[in-house]
């Protein structure tokens, strides 16, 4: 009946929601599109269903139920699919059970998109279509070994470079807006250069508006069991003093008189981040929303010499779990523990600053590897445990692969290929789907057709190719 229901509707409606982008090209993997829960919750949302809210903490744990043992893949250690398909299983011989591969650089694309231009490093021109999709084969290969993938993109950094980007189509947002970089105090934009990143300005509607249609272009298209963020944070303390931006916080001061600048900036970049993880789980409400935050937020230690996030890249890290910005924190914490507890930069200090936030969300170590011998980072894991933390994620797997610790980590550390999560079956679906039919019958239906939404709906319930993850 609910079936029958859905497909009246979803041939009676013809027009997509007013307020998505535009982010869907004819020739996306559809067969990596969409999964089962974006149909559930579509459904659910379109009829106006009253759900009880899950605290974050309980979403999380239940979305990772073991140790998450991570591990960064970044964009410069593969060329070729049969580089990510020997990635993936050489990570899970290690023990990891969550990848996060770096699928955006510099507001380029190493998967299939119709917002961003083809990176190019894959086809050596920024917009060539490589003739294959890096997201879509990590994908494949990851859950092939049970393990959970998870796209990790650059939000800030928009190009690196002499020069500016060059034609592409689609067209890269610093040539369409080079107004959008970041300016210094005198108002001058950063130069383009191959020795540091040009940023783009979150505090712009523009910029905004666009990094939530790259978002929804991956999480729509893509099984992903995560988004991951990282440089979302401005470059430095004094930046960005822009003509929009002086004229946005003009406003937002004369709202409310006595506002600073970083304050304005870090509510900006607060908000962003967690209108991101909302367009994410619009369509996949079990994917991990997290971000790599500077390791040290604040110096309340007096070390002084230290990079601080909330200071110095008006990233307020803490906010974020507070507000439930993001699902999961992982703060870089790149230097190793000290002889004496408490001195500059310890990493047994700095993990349980960050430790007291997984009653809000869930929390992982980010772990440098080159910050000592295999002793280190075996301590630092242990760290990780003793102070009750999620899971760790490794930086980077080029430096693993150098150093030959893989075999060890999978027999010394994560003691064998960890276990993910127990992975979602036809029965629980067709459990979900009896609970949603009793629901309807006890609801009082408003129905707004809207084309797109219940198509979703359909296929996710329907499909053949659905991927229980």
């Amino acid at each position: 009946m609910v079936l029958a229901c859905l497909i009246m509707v979803a041939c009676s409606a013809t027009q997509k929601p007013q307020d998505e982008p535009a982010v869907v090209p004819k020739d996306k993997p559809k067969e990596i599109a969409l999964g089962p829960d974006a149909g559930l919750v579509a459904v659910e949302a379109e009829l106006q269903i009253k759900k009880t809210p899950e605290p974050k903490t309980q979403a999380y744990r239940e979305r990772v139920r073991v140790e998450a043992r991570g591990v960064w893949v970044t964009r410069w250690d593969f060329s070729s699919a049969e580089d990510l398909r020997r990635i993936m299983a050489e990570a899970k011989q290690a023990g990891f059970n969550q990848v996060y591969l770096q699928v955006r650089g510099v507001a380029d694309a190493y998967y299939r998109s119709s917002v961003e231009p083809w990176a190019a490093p894959l086809a050596g021109k920024l917009g060539r279509d490589p003739g294959w999709d890096p997201l879509a084969v990590g994908i494949e290969a990851a859950h092939a070994a049970d393990m959970e993938l998870h796209a990790w993109i650059n939000l800030c950094t928009g190009w690196k470079g002499k020069r500016p980007p060059g034609p592409s189509r689609p067209a890269h947002i610093l040539r369409k807006h080079p107004e959008w970089r970041v300016a210094d105090k005198r108002g001058q934009p950063t130069s383009y250069s191959n020795a540091h990143y040009v940023f783009i300005n979150p505090a712009l509607p523009g910029v905004q508006k666009h990094l939530e249609a790259v978002v929804a272009d991956i999480s729509s298209f893509y099984a992903i069991d995560g988004l991951h963020l990282d440089y979302a944070r401005y470059p430095a303390h004094e930046i960005s003093h822009d003509r929009l931006s002086r004229k946005l916080f003009a406003k937002a001061r004369k709202a409310e008189p006595g506002l600073d600048l970083p304050t304005w900036q870090r509510r900006e970049l607060t908000g962003l981040v967690a209108r991101l993880r909302k367009k994410v789980h619009e369509v996949r409400p079990r994917a991990v929303v997290s971000a790599a935050v500077t390791g040290i937020y604040r110096d309340i230690w007096g070390w002084k010499g230290v990079t601080q996030g909330f200071h110095d890249f008006h990233q307020d890290s803490h906010a974020w779990a507070e507000q439930g910005a993001v699902d999961a924190l992982i703060p870089m914490i790149y230097w190793p523990p000290t002889a004496k507890p408490g001195q500059r930069t310890d990493f047994t200090t700095l993990t349980k600053h960050f430790a007291p936030l997984g009653a809000k969300v869930g929390i992982l170590a980010g772990i440098n590897v080159e910050a000592g011998g295999f002793e280190v980072l075996r301590r630092e894991v242990e760290i990780a445990r003793e102070q009750g933390l999620d899971g760790v994620v490794l930086f980077a797997w080029a430096t693993l692969k150098k150093r030959g610790w893989l075999g060890r980590l999978g027999r010394e550390i994560f003691g064998g290929p960890a276990r993910p999560r127990a992975a979602e079956s036809v029965t629980e679906l067709r459990q979900a789907l009896r609970r949603l039919g009793r629901r309807l019958r006890q609801a009082e239906l408003v129905w707004r057709p809207q084309g797109l939404v219940w198509m979703t709906a359909l296929r996710s319930i329907t499909t053949t190719s659905i991927q229980f993850r």
